[in-house]
């Protein structure tokens, strides 16, 4: 899912009122976090959102470039519908491309900017006017992340993981992907083996027509298995 934007990337050429600018960026945010189904990033200057096929999305694309094509010539929207879906095109000069790092990245520029501070991105060079300039590195680097996160790896996993890539000779034997993944996996299966425990309780429950909590906690037989989280020796609390 691609996010938004924030204001550090309205150019200063912008014609819109600054007490309207909170709303047009909920705006790009609400179109860019649920209609987008893909990201291209066709050139360093274009970046091509594949949108939903639906008439509503493509009407709130085309109003939303028209808008604000109106009060700022730094962009240049290109929407195109067809037989192949709804597509919108995001092209910006030559020296401001990374406005459009994040959204190739499925991310917003306050996430690129934290992802940097926990040492996860370097900090990018900047051009003559002052803007970051990321390497294209960095769009897949972010695309890694996110799919780590997806993974249930914590940040600080990732970055230790990142840190090991970057410095594969000398570095500690248990510092790689193999022994990371071996780990998370024996986590994840810890908890399945908690869920499906959970699951046969509350199917008991539900089979054996427990209808007061407090009332069933004191019934011999019950399915629940108060007695023995109590004492710590159910399949739930041995981990």
């Amino acid at each position: 899912m691609v996010t938004g934007m924030d204001e550090t990337w309205i150019p200063a050429s912008c014609t819109l009122p600054t007490v309207e600018r909170p709303i047009r960026l909920a705006e790009f945010d609400s179109l860019l976090g649920t209609a987008v189904r893909g990201v291209d990033r066709m050139e360093d200057t274009r970046l091509r959102l594949e949108l939903d096929p639906s008439p509503d999305i493509a009407g709130q694309a085309a109003q939303l470039a028209a808008r604000e094509t109106g009060c700022c010539s730094f962009f240049t929207f290109t929407l195109t519908a067809d037989g192949d879906g709804v597509r919108l095109d995001v092209a910006v000069p030559e020296g401001r491309t990374d406005i459009l790092d994040a959204p190739a990245a499925g991310v917003n520029l306050q996430t690129l900017r934290y992802y940097e501070r926990r040492g996860l991105l370097p900090e990018p060079e900047r051009t003559l006017g002052g803007h970051r300039s990321y390497p294209q590195d960095a769009v897949a680097t972010v695309r890694v992340i996110k799919a780590a996160q997806r993974l249930g790896f914590t940040l600080g996993e990732i970055a230790e993981l990142l840190d090991a890539g970057r410095h594969r000779h000398g570095q500690r034997p248990d510092a790689g992907l193999q022994q990371r993944a071996g780990s998370k996996l024996a986590e994840v299966e810890s908890r399945i083996a908690d869920l499906e425990v959970i699951r046969d309780s509350l199917r008991a429950a539900l089979e054996a027509g427990c209808d007061d909590l407090a009332e069933c906690a004191q019934t011999p037989g019950c399915p629940l298995p108060f007695a023995e989280l109590a004492s710590g020796s159910s399949a739930l609390a041995q981990r």
